[in-house]
Protein backbone atom coordinates (compact mmCIF):
# COMPACT_ATOMS: atom_id res chain seq x y z
CA UNK A 1 0.00 0.00 0.00
CA UNK A 2 3.26 2.51 0.37
CA UNK A 3 3.55 4.28 -2.66
CA UNK A 4 7.41 4.01 -2.07
CA UNK A 5 9.85 2.63 -0.09
CA UNK A 6 10.67 4.87 3.00
CA UNK A 7 12.62 8.15 2.67
CA UNK A 8 15.40 7.41 5.62
CA UNK A 9 16.83 9.90 8.09
CA UNK A 10 19.21 8.78 10.54
CA UNK A 11 19.90 10.97 13.65
CA UNK A 12 22.31 10.10 17.07
CA UNK A 13 20.77 7.16 17.26
CA UNK A 14 17.39 7.01 15.87
CA UNK A 15 15.99 6.26 12.54
CA UNK A 16 13.11 7.87 10.97
CA UNK A 17 11.12 6.08 7.90
CA UNK A 18 9.20 8.69 6.10
CA UNK A 19 5.89 6.57 3.67
CA UNK A 20 3.22 8.18 2.41
CA UNK A 21 0.06 5.66 1.23
CA UNK A 22 -0.80 5.23 -2.31
CA UNK A 23 -3.57 7.77 -3.05
CA UNK A 24 -5.55 5.13 -4.51
CA UNK A 25 -5.77 2.64 -1.80
CA UNK A 26 -9.20 1.73 -0.24
CA UNK A 27 -11.47 -0.79 2.31
CA UNK A 28 -14.33 -2.73 0.67
CA UNK A 29 -16.68 -0.35 1.90
CA UNK A 30 -14.39 2.84 -0.16
CA UNK A 31 -13.22 4.40 2.10
CA UNK A 32 -9.60 5.49 2.03
CA UNK A 33 -6.49 3.52 3.84
CA UNK A 34 -5.11 6.35 6.03
CA UNK A 35 -1.81 7.19 8.01
CA UNK A 36 -4.57 6.90 10.82
CA UNK A 37 -5.59 3.08 10.20
CA UNK A 38 -1.54 2.19 10.29
CA UNK A 39 -1.07 4.24 13.25
CA UNK A 40 -4.08 2.10 14.61
CA UNK A 41 -2.50 -1.11 13.80
CA UNK A 42 0.65 -0.46 15.34
CA UNK A 43 -1.17 0.07 18.36
CA UNK A 44 -3.03 -2.96 18.27
CA UNK A 45 0.31 -4.51 17.53
CA UNK A 46 1.25 -3.43 20.91
CA UNK A 47 -1.49 -3.55 22.92
CA UNK A 48 -2.14 -5.32 25.96
CA UNK A 49 -4.60 -8.25 26.55
CA UNK A 50 -3.93 -9.36 23.05
CA UNK A 51 -2.07 -12.79 22.28
CA UNK A 52 0.67 -10.86 19.88
CA UNK A 53 3.88 -10.72 22.16
CA UNK A 54 5.54 -12.44 19.17
CA UNK A 55 4.57 -9.05 16.61
CA UNK A 56 5.47 -7.13 19.42
CA UNK A 57 8.89 -8.25 20.09
CA UNK A 58 9.50 -8.68 16.29
CA UNK A 59 8.82 -4.81 16.10
CA UNK A 60 10.13 -3.75 19.67
CA UNK A 61 12.80 -0.89 17.49
CA UNK A 62 9.72 0.61 16.60
CA UNK A 63 9.29 3.74 19.04
CA UNK A 64 6.55 6.02 17.45
CA UNK A 65 4.51 6.50 14.79
CA UNK A 66 4.25 10.63 14.11
CA UNK A 67 1.18 11.38 11.30
CA UNK A 68 1.25 14.89 8.87
CA UNK A 69 -0.47 17.87 9.53
CA UNK A 70 -0.93 18.40 6.01
CA UNK A 71 -1.52 15.35 3.98
CA UNK A 72 -3.74 12.44 5.68
CA UNK A 73 -1.78 9.80 3.91
CA UNK A 74 1.76 10.55 4.98
CA UNK A 75 3.64 9.35 8.31
CA UNK A 76 7.14 9.09 9.93
CA UNK A 77 7.56 5.68 11.80
CA UNK A 78 10.53 6.45 13.91
CA UNK A 79 13.13 3.30 15.41
CA UNK A 80 15.53 3.21 17.45
CA UNK A 81 19.37 2.19 15.76
CA UNK A 82 18.71 1.32 12.42
CA UNK A 83 19.73 -1.84 10.19
CA UNK A 84 19.30 -2.13 6.34
CA UNK A 85 16.60 -4.37 7.29
CA UNK A 86 14.23 -1.76 8.93
CA UNK A 87 13.46 -0.86 5.06
CA UNK A 88 11.46 -3.67 4.75
CA UNK A 89 10.39 -4.54 8.08
CA UNK A 90 8.82 -1.29 8.84
CA UNK A 91 6.16 -1.93 6.12
CA UNK A 92 5.74 -5.20 6.56
CA UNK A 93 3.10 -5.80 9.39
CA UNK A 94 -0.54 -6.41 9.18
CA UNK A 95 -2.40 -2.68 8.77
CA UNK A 96 -6.47 -3.11 9.49
CA UNK A 97 -9.72 -0.27 9.23
CA UNK A 98 -9.37 2.30 12.06
CA UNK A 99 -13.11 3.58 11.38
CA UNK A 100 -14.18 -0.22 11.60
CA UNK A 101 -12.40 -1.49 14.87
CA UNK A 102 -12.64 1.57 16.68
CA UNK A 103 -15.68 3.36 15.29
CA UNK A 104 -15.62 5.99 18.47
CA UNK A 105 -12.16 6.20 17.68
CA UNK A 106 -11.13 5.85 21.61
CA UNK A 107 -7.78 4.16 20.49
CA UNK A 108 -6.77 6.96 18.02
CA UNK A 109 -7.10 9.10 20.97
CA UNK A 110 -4.15 7.42 22.76
CA UNK A 111 -0.54 8.43 21.80
CA UNK A 112 1.53 5.20 20.55
CA UNK A 113 4.06 6.36 22.70
CA UNK A 114 1.71 5.65 25.63
CA UNK A 115 1.10 1.98 24.35
CA UNK A 116 5.29 1.29 24.81
CA UNK A 117 5.70 3.07 28.18
CA UNK A 118 2.46 2.44 29.80
CA UNK A 119 2.05 -0.77 28.58
CA UNK A 120 0.85 -2.82 32.04
CA UNK A 121 -1.24 -0.30 33.10
CA UNK A 122 -3.47 0.24 29.85
CA UNK A 123 -4.63 -3.56 30.47
CA UNK A 124 -7.07 -1.72 32.81
CA UNK A 125 -8.12 0.87 30.41
CA UNK A 126 -11.87 0.36 29.75
CA UNK A 127 -11.12 1.11 25.97
CA UNK A 128 -8.19 -1.38 25.84
CA UNK A 129 -10.61 -3.88 27.20
CA UNK A 130 -13.43 -3.38 24.86
CA UNK A 131 -11.07 -4.00 21.70
CA UNK A 132 -9.57 -6.67 23.08
CA UNK A 133 -12.75 -8.30 23.46
CA UNK A 134 -13.89 -7.44 20.12
CA UNK A 135 -10.97 -8.14 18.27
CA UNK A 136 -10.94 -11.78 19.79
CA UNK A 137 -13.98 -12.79 19.22
CA UNK A 138 -14.42 -15.52 16.70
CA UNK A 139 -16.17 -13.28 13.93
CA UNK A 140 -13.24 -11.45 13.69
CA UNK A 141 -11.35 -14.36 11.87
CA UNK A 142 -14.14 -16.25 10.04
CA UNK A 143 -17.75 -13.88 9.61
CA UNK A 144 -17.69 -12.98 5.70
CA UNK A 145 -19.67 -10.25 6.82
CA UNK A 146 -17.31 -8.75 8.88
CA UNK A 147 -13.50 -9.68 7.78
CA UNK A 148 -12.70 -7.05 5.03
CA UNK A 149 -9.49 -5.76 3.82
CA UNK A 150 -7.86 -3.95 1.36
CA UNK A 151 -6.15 -6.83 -0.57
CA UNK A 152 -7.42 -8.20 -3.96
CA UNK A 153 -9.67 -11.12 -2.60
CA UNK A 154 -12.25 -11.32 0.31
CA UNK A 155 -13.06 -14.13 2.37
CA UNK A 156 -16.23 -16.45 0.92
CA UNK A 157 -16.15 -19.44 3.38
CA UNK A 158 -14.14 -21.30 6.16
CA UNK A 159 -14.64 -24.35 7.35
CA UNK A 160 -12.80 -24.79 10.23
CA UNK A 161 -10.09 -27.06 9.99
CA UNK A 162 -11.19 -27.95 6.01
CA UNK A 163 -10.98 -25.19 3.85
CA UNK A 164 -10.53 -21.46 3.31
CA UNK A 165 -12.33 -20.42 0.35
CA UNK A 166 -11.45 -16.54 -1.25
CA UNK A 167 -12.94 -14.80 -4.39
CA UNK A 168 -11.34 -12.06 -6.23
CA UNK A 169 -12.79 -8.55 -5.90
CA UNK A 170 -14.59 -7.21 -8.90
CA UNK A 171 -13.58 -3.68 -8.16
CA UNK A 172 -10.04 -3.49 -5.95
CA UNK A 173 -8.46 -0.46 -6.45
CA UNK A 174 -5.04 -2.37 -7.05
CA UNK A 175 -6.27 -3.33 -10.10
CA UNK A 176 -5.89 0.24 -12.34
CA UNK A 177 -1.92 0.04 -11.28
CA UNK A 178 -1.29 -3.57 -12.58
CA UNK A 179 0.10 -2.28 -16.19
CA UNK A 180 2.86 0.09 -13.94
CA UNK A 181 3.64 -2.77 -11.61
CA UNK A 182 3.00 -6.34 -12.02
CA UNK A 183 2.74 -6.69 -8.49
CA UNK A 184 -0.60 -5.86 -8.25
CA UNK A 185 -1.52 -8.80 -10.83
CA UNK A 186 -3.85 -11.37 -9.34
CA UNK A 187 -4.62 -13.73 -11.87
CA UNK A 188 -6.94 -16.52 -10.27
CA UNK A 189 -10.58 -15.61 -9.60
CA UNK A 190 -11.27 -18.11 -7.14
CA UNK A 191 -8.43 -19.73 -4.54
CA UNK A 192 -9.64 -22.80 -2.53
CA UNK A 193 -6.79 -23.79 0.33
CA UNK A 194 -7.73 -27.11 1.45
CA UNK A 195 -6.70 -28.24 5.19
CA UNK A 196 -5.46 -31.77 5.17
CA UNK A 197 -3.03 -32.50 8.13
CA UNK A 198 -2.33 -35.41 7.75
CA UNK A 199 0.47 -36.28 5.02
CA UNK A 200 -0.63 -39.72 3.62
CA UNK A 201 -4.83 -37.96 2.75
CA UNK A 202 -3.09 -34.89 1.00
CA UNK A 203 -1.15 -37.11 -0.68
CA UNK A 204 -4.05 -39.04 -1.85
CA UNK A 205 -6.13 -36.44 -2.72
CA UNK A 206 -2.99 -34.59 -4.86
CA UNK A 207 -3.46 -38.38 -6.67
CA UNK A 208 -7.01 -38.03 -6.75
CA UNK A 209 -6.65 -34.53 -8.96
CA UNK A 210 -8.36 -32.80 -6.06
CA UNK A 211 -5.58 -30.79 -5.54
CA UNK A 212 -3.98 -28.62 -8.44
CA UNK A 213 -1.04 -27.72 -5.46
CA UNK A 214 0.62 -29.39 -3.36
CA UNK A 215 4.13 -28.54 -1.45
CA UNK A 216 5.88 -30.28 1.53
CA UNK A 217 5.48 -34.00 -0.32
CA UNK A 218 6.67 -36.71 1.71
CA UNK A 219 10.16 -37.92 -0.16
CA UNK A 220 8.38 -41.53 -0.49
CA UNK A 221 5.38 -40.19 -2.28
CA UNK A 222 7.53 -37.86 -4.48
CA UNK A 223 9.89 -40.26 -5.38
CA UNK A 224 7.10 -42.70 -6.45
CA UNK A 225 4.96 -39.39 -8.46
CA UNK A 226 8.42 -39.00 -9.86
CA UNK A 227 8.14 -42.81 -11.78
CA UNK A 228 4.90 -42.67 -12.30
CA UNK A 229 4.01 -41.85 -16.01
CA UNK A 230 0.47 -41.14 -15.59
CA UNK A 231 0.82 -38.62 -12.74
CA UNK A 232 4.00 -36.60 -15.02
CA UNK A 233 1.45 -36.31 -17.41
CA UNK A 234 -1.05 -33.90 -15.10
CA UNK A 235 1.36 -32.82 -13.10
CA UNK A 236 5.31 -30.55 -12.96
CA UNK A 237 7.33 -31.78 -10.22
CA UNK A 238 9.44 -29.29 -8.56
CA UNK A 239 11.93 -28.81 -6.01
CA UNK A 240 13.36 -25.55 -4.67
CA UNK A 241 15.78 -24.88 -1.19
CA UNK A 242 14.31 -23.59 1.36
CA UNK A 243 14.92 -21.29 4.84
CA UNK A 244 12.46 -24.12 6.52
CA UNK A 245 15.07 -25.62 9.25
CA UNK A 246 14.45 -28.91 10.73
CA UNK A 247 15.41 -28.97 15.00
CA UNK A 248 15.59 -30.73 17.29
CA UNK A 249 14.91 -28.27 20.70
CA UNK A 250 15.36 -29.44 24.73
CA UNK A 251 14.19 -28.05 27.34
CA UNK A 252 16.65 -26.56 29.76
CA UNK A 253 14.88 -26.16 32.26
CA UNK A 254 14.07 -29.88 32.53
CA UNK A 255 15.96 -31.00 35.88
CA UNK A 256 16.77 -33.94 33.42
CA UNK A 257 18.38 -31.28 30.96
CA UNK A 258 19.55 -28.34 32.76
CA UNK A 259 22.98 -29.59 32.47
CA UNK A 260 24.53 -28.33 28.70
CA UNK A 261 26.55 -30.92 29.10
CA UNK A 262 23.66 -33.41 29.12
CA UNK A 263 22.20 -31.46 26.50
CA UNK A 264 25.40 -31.66 24.11
CA UNK A 265 25.36 -35.63 24.99
CA UNK A 266 21.94 -35.95 23.66
CA UNK A 267 23.28 -34.16 20.18
CA UNK A 268 25.23 -36.76 19.14
CA UNK A 269 22.27 -39.69 18.86
CA UNK A 270 21.36 -37.77 16.16
CA UNK A 271 22.58 -39.28 12.82
CA UNK A 272 22.13 -36.23 10.23
CA UNK A 273 24.44 -37.43 7.00
CA UNK A 274 21.49 -40.17 7.62
CA UNK A 275 18.20 -38.71 7.88
CA UNK A 276 19.01 -36.13 5.01
CA UNK A 277 19.89 -39.34 2.82
CA UNK A 278 17.27 -41.69 3.88
CA UNK A 279 14.41 -39.52 5.16
CA UNK A 280 15.10 -36.65 2.64
CA UNK A 281 16.82 -38.34 -0.19
CA UNK A 282 19.43 -35.99 -0.47
CA UNK A 283 16.59 -33.06 -0.50
CA UNK A 284 18.04 -31.13 2.64
CA UNK A 285 21.24 -28.98 3.41
CA UNK A 286 23.42 -29.98 6.79
CA UNK A 287 24.04 -27.13 8.61
CA UNK A 288 25.44 -26.17 11.99
CA UNK A 289 23.57 -23.17 12.88
CA UNK A 290 20.18 -21.19 11.76
CA UNK A 291 22.00 -19.59 9.50
CA UNK A 292 21.31 -21.19 5.95
CA UNK A 293 25.09 -22.27 4.54
CA UNK A 294 24.30 -20.71 1.31
CA UNK A 295 24.20 -17.18 3.48
CA UNK A 296 27.97 -17.36 3.22
CA UNK A 297 28.69 -13.79 4.60
CA UNK A 298 26.75 -14.58 8.19
CA UNK A 299 27.27 -18.92 8.25
CA UNK A 300 30.09 -19.92 10.33
CA UNK A 301 31.65 -22.65 8.73
CA UNK A 302 34.33 -22.92 11.45
CA UNK A 303 32.24 -24.69 13.43
CA UNK A 304 32.11 -28.71 13.09
CA UNK A 305 29.23 -30.58 12.40
CA UNK A 306 27.23 -32.59 14.96
CA UNK A 307 28.11 -35.92 14.23
CA UNK A 308 26.28 -39.22 15.62
CA UNK A 309 29.23 -40.47 18.05
CA UNK A 310 28.32 -42.96 21.01
CA UNK A 311 31.48 -42.46 22.19
CA UNK A 312 31.22 -38.93 23.24
CA UNK A 313 27.68 -39.18 24.42
CA UNK A 314 28.80 -41.72 26.91
CA UNK A 315 31.84 -39.50 27.63
CA UNK A 316 29.68 -36.22 28.19
CA UNK A 317 26.71 -37.80 30.29
CA UNK A 318 29.94 -39.20 32.65
CA UNK A 319 31.17 -35.82 32.86
CA UNK A 320 27.70 -34.88 33.46
CA UNK A 321 27.52 -36.61 36.31
CA UNK A 322 25.40 -39.56 35.17
CA UNK A 323 26.58 -43.15 35.66
CA UNK A 324 25.57 -46.03 33.94
CA UNK A 325 23.93 -49.02 35.92
CA UNK A 326 21.13 -51.56 35.49
CA UNK A 327 18.16 -49.09 36.07
CA UNK A 328 20.06 -46.58 33.19
CA UNK A 329 21.80 -43.73 33.30
CA UNK A 330 21.25 -42.64 37.07
CA UNK A 331 21.93 -39.07 38.78
CA UNK A 332 22.01 -39.74 42.63
CA UNK A 333 21.86 -36.93 45.43
CA UNK A 334 21.45 -38.23 48.57
CA UNK A 335 19.09 -41.08 48.54
CA UNK A 336 17.10 -39.69 45.68
CA UNK A 337 17.92 -40.90 42.72
CA UNK A 338 16.53 -39.84 39.54
CA UNK A 339 17.11 -42.07 36.27
CA UNK A 340 17.48 -40.27 32.53
CA UNK A 341 14.35 -41.00 30.77
CA UNK A 342 13.08 -38.89 28.18
CA UNK A 343 9.82 -38.40 26.25
CA UNK A 344 10.28 -36.46 22.26
CA UNK A 345 6.84 -35.13 21.16
CA UNK A 346 6.30 -34.30 17.26
CA UNK A 347 3.40 -33.21 14.92
CA UNK A 348 1.13 -36.53 14.40
CA UNK A 349 0.67 -37.18 10.96
CA UNK A 350 4.24 -35.75 10.20
CA UNK A 351 5.92 -39.24 8.62
CA UNK A 352 9.02 -37.50 8.09
CA UNK A 353 9.20 -36.57 11.63
CA UNK A 354 7.84 -40.03 12.81
CA UNK A 355 10.95 -41.22 11.04
CA UNK A 356 13.47 -38.81 12.83
CA UNK A 357 11.86 -39.63 15.86
CA UNK A 358 12.37 -43.38 15.64
CA UNK A 359 16.04 -42.98 14.32
CA UNK A 360 16.75 -40.91 17.94
CA UNK A 361 14.43 -43.32 19.82
CA UNK A 362 16.76 -46.53 18.73
CA UNK A 363 20.10 -44.51 18.48
CA UNK A 364 18.83 -43.62 22.39
CA UNK A 365 17.86 -46.76 22.93
CA UNK A 366 21.29 -48.29 21.83
CA UNK A 367 23.46 -46.26 24.88
CA UNK A 368 20.50 -47.35 27.49
CA UNK A 369 18.50 -44.64 27.52
CA UNK A 370 14.53 -44.85 27.14
CA UNK A 371 12.86 -42.59 24.59
CA UNK A 372 8.88 -42.90 24.29
CA UNK A 373 7.37 -40.58 21.58
CA UNK A 374 4.46 -38.79 21.51
CA UNK A 375 2.64 -37.85 17.94
CA UNK A 376 0.28 -35.31 18.90
CA UNK A 377 -1.72 -32.07 17.31
CA UNK A 378 0.50 -29.03 17.15
CA UNK A 379 -2.12 -27.45 19.67
CA UNK A 380 -0.92 -29.73 22.34
CA UNK A 381 2.50 -29.28 21.29
CA UNK A 382 2.14 -25.64 21.44
CA UNK A 383 0.91 -25.55 24.90
CA UNK A 384 3.05 -28.02 26.66
CA UNK A 385 6.05 -25.69 24.73
CA UNK A 386 4.55 -22.85 26.88
CA UNK A 387 4.08 -24.44 29.93
CA UNK A 388 7.50 -25.77 29.75
CA UNK A 389 6.17 -29.62 29.98
CA UNK A 390 8.30 -31.43 28.16
CA UNK A 391 11.90 -33.14 27.35
CA UNK A 392 12.28 -32.90 23.43
CA UNK A 393 10.46 -31.69 20.29
CA UNK A 394 10.75 -32.02 16.58
CA UNK A 395 9.97 -28.97 14.62
CA UNK A 396 10.37 -26.64 11.46
CA UNK A 397 11.38 -23.12 12.28
CA UNK A 398 10.67 -20.78 9.45
CA UNK A 399 13.54 -18.47 8.94
CA UNK A 400 13.56 -15.06 6.74
CA UNK A 401 16.79 -14.20 4.67
CA UNK A 402 16.09 -10.61 5.02
CA UNK A 403 15.99 -10.52 8.99
CA UNK A 404 18.21 -11.75 11.74
CA UNK A 405 15.77 -10.27 14.27
CA UNK A 406 15.94 -13.05 16.88
CA UNK A 407 14.87 -11.27 20.13
CA UNK A 408 11.47 -12.81 19.69
CA UNK A 409 13.16 -16.76 19.63
CA UNK A 410 16.14 -16.65 21.87
CA UNK A 411 16.32 -13.47 24.18
CA UNK A 412 15.57 -14.67 27.59
CA UNK A 413 13.30 -12.27 27.73
CA UNK A 414 10.95 -14.15 25.55
CA UNK A 415 10.73 -16.91 28.30
CA UNK A 416 7.47 -17.81 29.63
CA UNK A 417 3.76 -17.35 28.68
CA UNK A 418 3.54 -15.92 25.28
CA UNK A 419 7.26 -16.38 24.33
CA UNK A 420 9.28 -17.80 21.57
CA UNK A 421 12.07 -19.08 23.55
CA UNK A 422 10.30 -22.35 24.80
CA UNK A 423 13.70 -24.21 25.23
CA UNK A 424 14.78 -21.70 27.98
CA UNK A 425 17.85 -20.70 25.83
CA UNK A 426 19.94 -17.83 27.00
CA UNK A 427 21.89 -15.76 29.25
CA UNK A 428 23.39 -11.93 29.50
CA UNK A 429 25.96 -12.45 27.12
CA UNK A 430 23.79 -14.26 24.36
CA UNK A 431 21.22 -11.55 24.99
CA UNK A 432 23.37 -8.84 24.30
CA UNK A 433 24.64 -10.80 21.21
CA UNK A 434 20.97 -10.34 19.90
CA UNK A 435 20.05 -7.09 20.73
CA UNK A 436 23.50 -6.46 19.06
CA UNK A 437 22.49 -8.33 16.22
CA UNK A 438 19.03 -6.86 15.82
CA UNK A 439 20.42 -3.42 15.69
CA UNK A 440 23.83 -3.53 13.80
CA UNK A 441 23.84 -1.79 10.36
CA UNK A 442 27.56 -2.82 9.02
CA UNK A 443 27.22 -6.39 7.51
CA UNK A 444 30.54 -7.23 8.54
CA UNK A 445 30.48 -6.58 12.14
CA UNK A 446 26.99 -8.22 11.60
CA UNK A 447 28.79 -11.78 10.27
CA UNK A 448 30.94 -11.27 13.42
CA UNK A 449 28.14 -11.25 15.96
CA UNK A 450 25.99 -13.75 13.88
CA UNK A 451 29.38 -16.39 13.93
CA UNK A 452 29.67 -16.07 17.68
CA UNK A 453 25.86 -16.17 18.39
CA UNK A 454 26.15 -19.48 16.53
CA UNK A 455 29.38 -20.25 18.68
CA UNK A 456 27.06 -19.60 21.53
CA UNK A 457 24.03 -22.13 20.33
CA UNK A 458 26.20 -24.95 19.70
CA UNK A 459 27.83 -25.03 22.91
CA UNK A 460 24.65 -24.67 25.26
CA UNK A 461 22.59 -27.09 22.52
CA UNK A 462 19.13 -25.97 23.62
CA UNK A 463 18.63 -26.19 19.81
CA UNK A 464 19.94 -28.86 17.58
CA UNK A 465 19.57 -27.97 14.16
CA UNK A 466 19.28 -30.87 11.64
CA UNK A 467 18.75 -29.50 8.30
CA UNK A 468 17.39 -26.67 6.29
CA UNK A 469 14.85 -28.83 3.89
CA UNK A 470 14.11 -28.58 0.46
CA UNK A 471 10.46 -27.81 -0.94
CA UNK A 472 9.13 -30.63 -2.69
CA UNK A 473 6.19 -29.13 -4.70
CA UNK A 474 3.59 -30.52 -7.35
CA UNK A 475 1.49 -28.40 -9.57
CA UNK A 476 -1.45 -29.16 -12.47
CA UNK A 477 -0.35 -28.72 -15.90
CA UNK A 478 -3.61 -27.17 -15.89
CA UNK A 479 -1.60 -24.27 -14.35
CA UNK A 480 0.53 -21.50 -16.31
CA UNK A 481 3.11 -19.27 -15.19
CA UNK A 482 4.47 -21.21 -12.64
CA UNK A 483 7.04 -19.34 -10.44
CA UNK A 484 9.21 -21.86 -7.98
CA UNK A 485 10.12 -19.65 -5.00
CA UNK A 486 12.69 -20.04 -2.10
CA UNK A 487 10.14 -18.06 -0.17
CA UNK A 488 6.90 -18.77 1.30
CA UNK A 489 4.46 -20.91 0.52
CA UNK A 490 6.83 -21.84 -2.38
CA UNK A 491 5.61 -20.46 -5.76
CA UNK A 492 3.50 -17.12 -6.69
CA UNK A 493 0.04 -17.82 -6.39
CA UNK A 494 -1.48 -14.60 -7.69
CA UNK A 495 0.39 -15.22 -11.17
CA UNK A 496 -0.86 -18.77 -11.93
CA UNK A 497 -3.48 -18.62 -15.16
CA UNK A 498 -5.46 -21.63 -15.55
CA UNK A 499 -4.94 -22.97 -19.18
CA UNK A 500 -7.75 -22.88 -21.74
Amino acid sequence: MAANLPLVTIKDSLSYFAYQIRPEARWDDGKPVTAQDVAFSLKLLNSPLLDNERWRAQYHFIKDIVLSNKNPLAFTIICSGYTPEMNLLTGDFFVLPAHRYDPQAKITQIPFGLFKIRYDSLANSPAIKELSSTVQSPSMAKDTAWVRGSGPYKLMAWSGGQQVTLSKKKNWWGTTLEKSSPSFRNNPSTLQFQIIEDNAAAVIALKARQLDVMDNIPLPSFLEMQRNKSFKQDFSLHTAPTFDLVFLGINGSSPLLNDKLTRQALSHLVNIPQLIKTIQGGYATATVGLVHPEEKQFYNSTLPPIDHNPAKTQDLLQKAGWKKSSEGWVKSKGKSKTVLALTLMYRAGNSEFESIALLFQQNAKAMGIPVSLQAIESSQISQRLQDGTFDLYLRTFVGNPFSYNLLPLLHTSSIGEGGGNVTRFGNAETDQLLERISIESNQNTKATLLKQLQEKMQEERNLVFLFFQQNKLAVSKKVDSVIISSLKPGYDLPKFVLKK
